[in-house]
């Protein structure tokens, strides 16, 4: 009941956005389409809601940049596997960031915004993700256990000011929970896939990297063979 009325009052907010200046003057009209993007979403089911993505690219500015990462981040509502509370997610998150652009926040406010959403639902995004078995290309942000790793790695600013958070999620979260999940719900080749293109990104990255060695050793792990 709880989260259908959360539903309708991110829905009643996100109609009135396309008619309002600030949506419609200011990154181009983004928030307008985007509002519009995630209402569909709601009112869509299975391949009909993926129609209805609409992406923002990464513009020359740091706000802008952040529009491409919350557009992003909102896409997860457009899968035909998402279930309500992840849409009703995606839809608050949208329209909290939109209220902090429109009072002209600091990009910084806006990156702790996203952080906070991400890894206060990072295990349950992991659940529902593979739970799904959803096929599909393996970048960044799928094979990582939610979006919390690929958001990080972006901003490794966020990062090192939540770094006792992000240890305690990789080192023992995805050790102790998430594994034994991905070995219940993923299939070898899904499981090979992830490795393969973590193998990939760890050797590309080289030092480059936001994890200590000791985290990048847990994330191949995640998908490593079961005789490992």
């Amino acid at each position: 009941m709880l989260l259908t009325e959360r539903l309708r009052l991110a829905r009643e907010r996100l109609a009135e956005i396309p008619a309002e200046r600030f949506a419609t003057e200011r990154f181009q009209g983004f928030f307008g389409r985007e509002a519009l993007s995630l209402l569909r979403a709601t009112e869509e089911s299975g391949e009909a809601r993926g129609r209805a993505l609409c992406l923002m690219l990464p513009g020359n500015t740091e706000k802008e940049a952040l529009l491409s990462v919350l557009s992003s981040v909102c896409s997860r509502a457009f899968s035909p596997q998402c279930d309500r509370a992840l849409r009703v997610r995606c839809l608050e998150l949208f329209l909290q960031c939109y209220g902090l652009f429109a009072r002209d926040s600091a990009p910084g406010e806006i990156r702790e915004a996203i952080y906070y959403d991400l890894f206060d639902y990072a295990e349950e995004d992991v659940r529902q993700r593979f739970s799904a078995r959803a096929e599909g290309p393996f970048g960044l942000t799928v094979i990582l256990p939610g979006e919390l790793p690929w958001y990080a790695d972006r901003y490794p600013e966020v990062a090192a000011a939540h770094a006792e958070d992000l240890s305690l999620f990789l080192d023992k979260a995805l050790r102790d929970r998430l594994r034994p999940l991905i070995r219940e719900t993923a299939d070898e080749t899904v499981r090979e896939k992830c490795l393969a293109a973590i193998l990939r990104y760890q050797r590309v990255s080289g030092n480059d990297t936001r994890y200590s060695v000791r985290q990048q050793g847990w994330l191949r792990e995640l998908y490593a063979p079961d005789s490992k």
